[in-house]
């Protein structure tokens, strides 16, 4: 996993007013770094690969960079709750790199969208931003595809089969998707429900493949126990 990345002047300038920090334990790093020299030797050497089944046939790869645990989840949470929106840069540049491992050529990046209630609360999407990120890096489009036509219950606090029925029929694609290898982009994996939503919607208005990036990775219980009680998991 890449532990470096390159700066721009403007980045380094920024870096000034507001510290890097390290991407796993937030110990103060140079600006180049992603990690600092104690987490390196335990990064996961290989993306964090899934493969959700779709109604109908066929399925959605998934690639991730880190599990949804310890710093990196506090990480996360900066990024989604605290409006830490620099976050994006470095996460994009980790999550660039698993989407390689995906082995698609993708004609450009989209996120899951929020509902205009939800984005009027936070005042950003967080996964908009990482799909930004992800699609400068590959040196790819990034496209505004997917809209969320009804609001959804927040998923941390349903069961598999619930966040299914909650997130099913939410998202719609529009008609630029049709025949484009798109690469989708959410911040945090848990079931799958969301992703294959979203997958389904660009399918439906003629995608030609779908695949998923994500920051994190959180696995379910098989007994399907509610995790922790948290503010908003996953849209």
């Amino acid at each position: 996993m890449r532990v470096l990345r390159p700066l721009g002047w403007r980045e380094r300038l920024w870096c000034l007013f507001l510290p890097a920090r390290c991407l796993c334990c937030g110990r103060a790093v140079r600006p180049e770094r992603l990690f600092c020299p104690g987490c390196v030797p335990a990064l996961p050497k290989e993306p964090l690969s899934r493969e959700f089944p779709l109604p109908g046939g066929g399925s959605l790869a998934v690639a991730a960079c880190f599990p949804y645990e310890k710093g990196f989840r506090r990480t996360l949470h900066r990024l989604k709750f605290q409006e830490e929106r620099a976050l994006a840069r470095p996460l994009g540049t980790l999550m660039a790199e698993a989407a390689s491992s995906l082995g698609e050529d993708f004609d450009g990046v989209t996120w899951v969208p929020m509902s205009p209630q939800k984005l009027r609360r936070r005042g950003y999407n967080q996964s908009e931003l990482l799909a930004k990120a992800v699609a400068k890096e590959l040196g790819l489009p990034a496209w505004d595809l997917l809209e969320q036509v009804r609001e959804t219950d927040t998923q941390h606090n349903l069961t598999r089969a619930q966040r299914a029925d909650n997130v099913r029929g939410a998202y719609r694609a529009k008609g630029a998707a049709l025949g484009k290898r798109v690469l989708l982009v959410d911040d945090i994996v848990t079931t799958g429900a969301t992703l294959r939503a979203c997958a389904q919607g660009l399918y439906g208005a003629g995608a030609q493949k779908v695949c998923a990036v994500c920051a994190a990775n959180t696995a379910f219980s098989r007994r399907e126990e509610l995790p922790p009680a948290e503010p908003e998991e996953d849209m």
